[in-house]
């Protein structure tokens, strides 16, 4: 019993550091971001918008180019960014631990693709506009991942046939997805590039405002998963044993991943290797325990989609690299490395 009641403060006393970290580095990187870019920005100019937007003015007017810029532009895209982040990274800490696997991730379990396909079938349909790309992202997400949890056969899931059916049925999405795209008219849907590698050239306050809404509540299902997680990391029959409804859980998890990755998808475009890393860099750190993971992995992955999506407009100015090409030269190679060092350790 003292052990028990020892854990909570210990695990406060170890992810505090963490989440002070993250905090400090989101700070960081939103900062700079309002501030780079073809037109340069002081911080004193960024406060000065920021408080007359929200009707606290300090110091003199802005200059209409600054609050032009960042109002209408660096605002909403930074903020999208940091919704979509945040989004696939408690996503990837969630399919993780379901499926007691970490190479788990909505890009490599087809989610993503699924969520490209929808919003793709629903610009075709419906015509082009963001109700149309981010429900049939949504849809698309949610039908995907609801398909692959049919794979499974049983109420109990196998992780391994989840992963395997997870990359073929991806492969197979992202094909119907480089065929719609050039067969449909190019005024009519996005060039593939967008959908298989992701920008955030588009946002603005009403995409951020629907997709920020969608990601609150797929997220917010997600941790409250957590103990569920914890459990089902001790075993299937001893999770069962101590009343996790395994099933539940797991569809759980897989619709809300569907819900919230095609709502990021349908705005931005795939973003991949974020719900891969996020949870593998503070794994390390803060522990097993998937409540505190859940949240820290959402700050995460918010912070390496804006740090992404800084180089992706500032490397090779004036042209803008798609962001999702950023986040996998960086975590690729990276998530390899931390791979490859597990797995020496775990045979040593």
């Amino acid at each position: 019993m003292p052990a028990v009641a020892d854990a909570a403060p210990r695990i406060r006393r170890r992810a505090l550091p963490v989440f002070t970290a993250l905090g400090i580095a989101l700070a960081a990187v939103v900062a700079v971001a309002l501030a780079t870019g073809a037109v340069t920005i002081t911080p004193g100019e960024v406060v000065r918008v920021l408080s007359r937007h929200l009707g606290l003015p300090l110091g003199s007017e802005p200059t209409f180019r600054a609050d032009a810029v960042l109002w209408n532009i660096r605002f909403p895209r930074i903020l999208l960014g940091l919704t979509v982040g945040g989004g696939l990274g408690v996503a990837g800490a969630a399919l993780q631990g379901v499926f007691r696997n970490p190479l788990a991730d909505p890009q490599l379990l087809a989610v993503g693709p699924g969520a490209s396909l929808g919003a793709i079938a629903a610009m075709l349909v419906l015509g082009t506009g963001t109700a149309a790309s981010l429900g049939g992202g949504v849809a698309g997400g949610i039908v995907t991942a609801i398909v692959l949890r049919r794979f499974s056969g049983d109420a109990t899931p196998d992780p391994s046939r989840f992963v395997l059916s997870g990359v073929a049925l991806g492969a197979v999405l992202t094909a119907f997805v480089g065929f719609a795209v050039f067969a449909a008219d190019r005024a009519a849907v996005p060039p593939v590039e967008f959908w298989l590698l992701g920008s955030l050239t588009s946002a603005t306050w009403r995409t951020t405002a629907v997709v920020a809404a969608l990601t609150v509540l797929g997220g917010a299902a997600l941790l409250v998963t957590g103990r569920s997680l914890d459990l089902m990391a001790l075993g299937e029959a001893e999770a069962r044993h101590l009343g996790v409804n395994v099933d539940l859980t797991t569809t759980l998890v897989l619709v809300a991943t569907g819900l919230v990755v095609g709502a990021g998808v349908g705005a931005v475009g795939v973003v991949g290797f974020v719900g891969l890393l996020a949870p593998h860099l503070l794994r390390r750190r803060m522990g097993s325990r998937h409540g505190p993971l859940l949240a820290g992995s959402a700050l995460c992955g918010a912070a390496l989609v804006a740090a992404g999506d800084l180089l992706a407009r500032t490397v090779a100015a004036p042209v803008e690299i798609p962001v999702g090409l950023v986040t996998a030269a960086l975590g690729g190679p990276f998530f390899l490395w931390l791979l490859r060092r597990s797995l020496t350790r775990g045979t040593a």
